[in-house]
């Protein structure tokens, strides 16, 4: 059978499955069907008359023509992936998407800032995405990353803004009635799959052995039982410091502490639009913070 050419679409399947190992890990990869990526797998295999793949019970396993293709097709998205880049760098217009990476707590905390950048340069469209996992600079899923670490990554260029610090809050009203009442601790907790994180930690050492609990899967879910009133629970001091509602419990937990990171892919830092963000968030946040802290003084 004679060989056929393969369109370019075909390379992103292949190269999912060889990632991933399955059909499922490579649909789920690029949001697509299962038979979608059985389909595209089916037709470059027929249209290059070799088998890429073996079919086995464990999942799809590379032959020797697939190892050789994969290691071309990884190239060839490098070398995209850094033509990209280097013409995103190059872009000097303050316009187009800015897609900034960012957790829900610090989005809540930072948005007047965002409002006021989005007010000076309303030619950009700024795309706020707060997730959990932390979206792949380097395979340009964002633009920018702004989050609390206190190990970036070495291959970014970045600005640390200001330090983070975690403490124990409660809502002043919950807190007066369980010294009045003697009542036994609820301490709000995140799910076992964040016992990594500073508050995870600093609850395990703090909360007391015969404590009720009740469990959130998001920092911003602890932040809203603990202004609701409904217990206890470590938060970062950007956010219990900035609510009248709440006091502080227990001082800054420092073996904890990080810094508010702001990141960028180093090809970047010539684009306007980037470099514009750098510059005003880097000089207003800490404004930003003045005017949260005279607003919220007694």
């Amino acid at each position: 059978m004679k060989a056929q050419k393969i369109d370019w679409s075909d390379i992103p399947f292949v190269l999912a499955v060889c990632d991933t190992g399955s059909l499922s890990g490579a649909a789920r990869t690029l949001q697509v069907n299962h038979s979608t990526v059985f389909r595209r797998i089916e037709a470059v295999e027929e249209k290059l008359a070799v088998r890429l793949f073996q079919r086995l019970s464990r999942g799809y396993v590379m032959t020797s023509a697939g190892e050789y293709f994969y290691e071309k097709a990884k190239t060839l998205r490098n070398d995209l992936n850094e033509i990209e880049s280097q013409l995103c760098g190059e872009d000097l217009r303050l316009e187009g998407v800015l897609t900034v990476t960012t957790t829900d707590s610090v989005l809540y905390w930072l948005t007047p800032l965002m409002r006021q950048f989005q007010t000076q340069h309303p030619d950009v469209e700024l795309r706020l995405v707060s997730e959990v996992r932390s979206f792949d600079l380097m395979q340009h899923d964002a633009d920018i990353a702004l989050r609390p670490t206190s190990n970036p990554p070495e291959h970014f260029v970045g600005r640390a803004l200001l330090p983070i610090s975690y403490a124990v809050y409660a809502h002043r009203a919950y807190y007066s009635s369980l010294k009045e009442n003697d009542a036994k601790e609820r301490w709000i907790c995140l799910t076992d799959d964040l016992y990594q994180s500073p508050m995870s930690k600093i609850t395990k050492n703090a909360m007391p052995q015969n404590a009720q609990i009740t469990v959130a899967n998001s920092m911003m879910g602890v932040f809203e039982l603990v202004r609701a009133g409904l217990g206890i629970a470590a938060l970062p001091c950007y956010l219990g410091e900035q609510n009248d509602e709440l006091v502080r419990i227990t001082a800054p937990d420092t073996r904890y502490d990080g810094q508010l990171w702001l990141l960028a892919h180093p090809n970047l830092r010539r684009s306007a639009r980037v470099h514009a963000f750098f510059e005003f968030v880097s000089t207003h946040i800490h404004e930003h913070i003045a005017v949260l802290t005279q607003k919220n003084a007694p």
